[in-house]
């Protein structure tokens, strides 16, 4: 009997797609992942079964198109000798090296499953892995509909696929109240119904621009299911994200973006971003009282602004924007809140200094200039819908699942442009 290896490939890459969302990891906790004694998850190290399985398969494409590879490489060396310096310096600075090192690691692991994706666009350019995505949707939206209706976690089987252990009465549960009862947001097996909502979005887009008027018809009822999913979340973020995406649509249609004012629109991420810490400073001086989800995200910004202000060259090291908190970087908050600012523009600038924002920005730039005229709606919404959800929280930068997504969503990108 013959095994047919490219087939055993194309599967492990189909349900490499499926379970982008769960969170089956193991952890390691060196002194630096504990600050005042507490466990932080985002500084612990981690190895995740996305991460085993993919570079499995990256491991087995190389072997077989290294010269491929390394002919690419050169084209772009100066680009990647940039990326590389800036690396190297950022470590050389940052407050706390094993943090960042490890967080570079994974920055370098998921631009190579951008390029992976690109790579194989034979691959993730076929129906197969459109449907792996669109069954992971229903999936993992089932299990989020139904912890909200139970109150809590399903436990069984889900836990060794990443669901965790909390209920209505865990301390620090993200809750929504509705006619006067408590209930569970969404969660599924995410860190928090936030970024489960930016996952749901930005893969209900791609699936969107992927599909047919005809075979889009087909998916309603898997579709209302994943809508379902998404409403409860109760992501206010990802909502007014979503009602966004739906005007930049239009503006799309209409032809409104040329390759000129789309770099603009881009920069105006980064300059509103770039400002937040100073209109912040300056709404918690009003002494209005805020709750605690907008309080929250005034300190962090906060926060950021003094680290940007000391260290706007070269950051304070990738994935150290907690431990600067801790430090005692001036906050109004009366407890440390352990998490990084809820902005991806600003957590760049403050770990990884200008040259790491202005990366960001050519990334952006490009991906969105690429796309304008290949019509490629779903990843051209898709980026956009990554883009204003970035203005309100982090995830897209901290959490595996919406960093596998992220790359996935660049490598899809390039290949439209291909």
């Amino acid at each position: 009997m013959t095994v047919n290896f490219e087939r055993i490939e194309r599967f492990l890459n189909y349900l490499l797609v499926f379970l982008l969302p769960t969170q089956i990891a193991f952890h390691f906790w060196p002194a630096s992942a504990f600050v005042f004694g507490i466990r932080v998850d985002y500084l612990a190290p981690s190895v995740y079964l996305t991460d085993i399985l993919f570079l499995i398969l990256f491991g087995v494409w190389f072997s077989g198109h290294h010269k491929n590879f390394l002919s690419l490489i050169n084209k772009h060396k100066t680009l990647i000798l940039l990326f590389l310096l800036i690396a190297v310096i950022n470590i050389v600075f940052s407050f706390s090296v094993l943090p960042t090192v490890y967080k570079w690691i994974k920055t370098i692991e998921m631009a190579a499953f951008a390029f992976y994706v690109w790579a194989r666009r034979d691959i993730f350019g076929s129906r197969a892995v459109y449907e792996s995505l669109y069954l992971s949707l229903i999936f993992f939206s089932l299990i989020g509909i139904a912890q909200f209706f139970k109150g809590g976690t399903l436990g069984g089987i889900l836990y060794y696929m990443g669901e965790r252990s909390f209920s209505l009465s865990t301390p620090g549960i993200a809750l929504v109240s509705l006619w006067g009862r408590s209930f569970l947001r969404a969660y599924s097996t995410l860190p928090h119904p936030n970024a489960f909502a930016g996952f749901l979005g930005a893969g209900m887009l791609i699936l969107w621009g992927h599909y047919s008027k005809k075979s889009f018809s087909k998916k309603i009822p898997g579709l209302v299911i994943i809508s379902l999913g998404f409403l409860l979340t109760f992501s206010l973020a990802a909502f007014l994200t979503a009602i966004l995406c739906a005007a930049v649509y239009w503006m799309y249609l209409k032809k409104f973006f040329t390759k000129s004012n789309l770099f603009l629109f881009v920069l105006a991420f980064f300059l509103v971003s770039l400002l937040l810490p100073v209109v912040s400073g300056w709404l918690q001086s009003l002494g209005i009282t805020y709750g605690e989800s907008v309080s929250q995200r005034l300190d962090l910004a906060v926060v950021s602004g003094s680290i940007i202000s000391h260290r706007f060259l070269v950051g304070s090291g990738l994935n150290t924007f907690i431990i600067e908190e801790a430090r005692g970087v001036l906050t109004n908050s009366h407890y440390w809140l352990l998490q990084p600012v809820h902005n991806i523009y600003l957590l760049v600038m403050s770990e990884v200094g200008i040259g790491g924002l202005l990366l960001l920005y050519f990334l952006f730039s490009k991906i969105l200039g690429g796309l304008l005229y290949r019509r490629n709606t779903g990843i051209f919404l898709a980026v956009i819908f990554i883009m204003i959800t970035g203005l309100f929280d982090h995830y897209w930068l901290t959490l595996q699942q919406n960093m596998l997504l992220l790359a996935f969503v660049v490598g899809s990108s390039f290949a439209a442009e291909s």
